[in-house]
């Protein structure tokens, strides 16, 4: 046989290519693609490989995909409050602050958090994106970036100029990194704004993403700012949705626009703990995907989960799903896994290449040790057995042992091997408190339990 750059040997393997199996096997990867996906049988050729990684005992499954997040490192900072307080008098106000230097702190923060998790792709709608896709450059991780626009208020985010100039600096500069606009939302984005964007990403060929349908404020704002129309509908009016679009939350949807987000294939990043954590209510998932939508799962930033953890996710979007509809039958183990895994590539318009375990696709995996006591007992004979069960109800992502983007193995027995964590540590306390003393707000968090029980 040829030989392989990198042998996953005599794991679990979870494909999530719509076949819904597991199988003991070996994943053979070569110039950073899957050459085979052979099931154990005892008298199997094996291939020479540069590295094998045991894999015994553990699940081989493709790295998940993280439909929607902002990086940043305010993490336990804004807590206890309704959604608008939260985002107008802290969130933007805070955002406004913002420099190059704490971007790039928050951005190694979440890439290492995300490697260390089991993620191998992301989509980021944030500030100063050169800074975000720097650290993803040298993180391994597969990137989307679009940069958070923001017109009201003013200096809270990017502008359309600042957004267009990232955008034709890293458009096709690098093989793992694309570069989409990021329009934040209806009620703080000029419909101009939306307008130009749609424009020039047709030119360049690249997609949009935005927050849509969050919360009930929401559309009620946009029903005065469009003359009655839901959010869905204002949106579509101004860039026209389609394949390209990936939509945060998508909650507060009508039987109308419902139909509209699944006949335009728009993606739709579903972000449950974000979603509850808020007080916002259940985006309706399970009609969506009987329905036909394209939905993946994405965490929100660390500000309103407060982890990256797609295990805690997938949790999260099954019990919501069950809570919000009574049926304990509705979303079943196998399709979770897929909405955290090839539902959010086919979202982020990357299901051809990543997301599934498939000879020909990118070799984006994580390698899940079930070797804990969470996860027991695990019942397999050579196939499947309940380990898919497991990876959805009972493992966290401290779990994952080793995390592989394009083949290249980026956490190493639960070591980072391409951020230096040391580094990190060091650098977001410090990078934290200069942000929140200059936006004004650090006394609000330190203030906060100060006399609590004093007389």
């Amino acid at each position: 046989m040829i030989p392989v750059d990198l042998l996953v040997r005599g794991g679990t393997v979870v494909p999530c290519d719509g076949s819904r199996r597991a199988f003991v096997g070996d994943v053979a990867v070569r110039d950073g693609s899957i050459v085979a996906v052979t099931p154990t049988s005892g008298d199997e050729a094996v291939p020479t490989a540069d590295r094998v990684i045991d894999a015994s005992g553990c699940a081989v499954i493709p790295g998940f995909v993280n439909a929607h997040t902002h990086e940043v490192m305010e993490r336990g900072v804004f807590e206890d409050m309704d959604f608008f307080t939260w985002l107008e008098d802290f969130a933007l106000p805070k955002d406004m602050a913002y420099e190059p230097r704490h971007q790039r702190a928050g951005s190694l923060l979440c890439q290492a958090e995300m490697i260390a998790n089991g993620t191998t792709c992301f989509i980021d709608i944030f500030r100063f994106p050169a800074e975000s896709a720097a650290v993803a450059v040298d993180s391994g991780l597969r990137a989307t970036i679009s940069p958070q626009a923001v017109d009201t208020p003013a200096g809270a985010g990017e502008t359309l100029e600042s957004s267009e100039a990232f955008i034709d600096a890293w458009h096709g500069r690098h093989p793992r990194v694309r570069a989409w606009f990021g329009p934040h939302s209806l009620y703080t984005v000029d419909a101009a704004t939306y307008g130009a964007m749609r424009e020039r990403a047709d030119q360049l060929g690249v997609g949009i993403h935005t927050h849509l349908a969050e919360t009930q404020g929401e559309v009620e704002r946009v029903a005065e700012l469009s003359g009655g129309l839901t959010p869905a509908a204002w949106l579509d009016r101004l860039i026209g949705l389609g394949p390209d679009v990936v939509a945060a939350h998508c909650i507060e949807l009508t039987d109308d626009d419902l139909e509209l987000v699944v006949s335009s294939g728009v993606g739709v990043a579903h972000c449950p703990t974000s979603n509850m954590k808020l007080g916002n209510r259940a985006a309706r998932i399970p009609e969506l995907l009987a329905a036909g939508a394209t939905v993946g799962l994405g965490t929100d930033s660390i500000m309103t989960n407060n982890n990256l953890d797609p295990f805690e996710e997938m949790r999260q979007a099954g019990l919501l799903a069950r809570f919000s509809t009574g049926d304990p039958a509705v979303l079943p183990c196998a399709e979770i896994l897929e909405l955290a895994t090839i539902g959010g590539a086919r979202a982020l318009g990357l299901g051809d290449e990543v997301g599934s375990i498939e000879v020909g696709k990118r070799a984006d995996l994580a390698v899940v040790g079930l070797d804990r006591p969470r996860a027991w007992p695990v019942l397999s004979d050579g196939d499947g057995g309940n380990v898919i069960e497991q990876l959805v109800w009972s493992c966290s992502g401290s779990d994952v042992r080793y995390t592989i983007v394009d083949g290249q193995v980026l956490l190493d027995d639960r070591q980072l091997v391409t951020l230096d964590l040391a580094e990190i540590a060091d650098l977001v306390p410090r990078e934290a408190r200069h942000l929140l003393s200059k936006a004004g707000v650090l006394d609000h968090v330190l203030n906060k339990y100060r006399g609590v029980g004093d007389d």
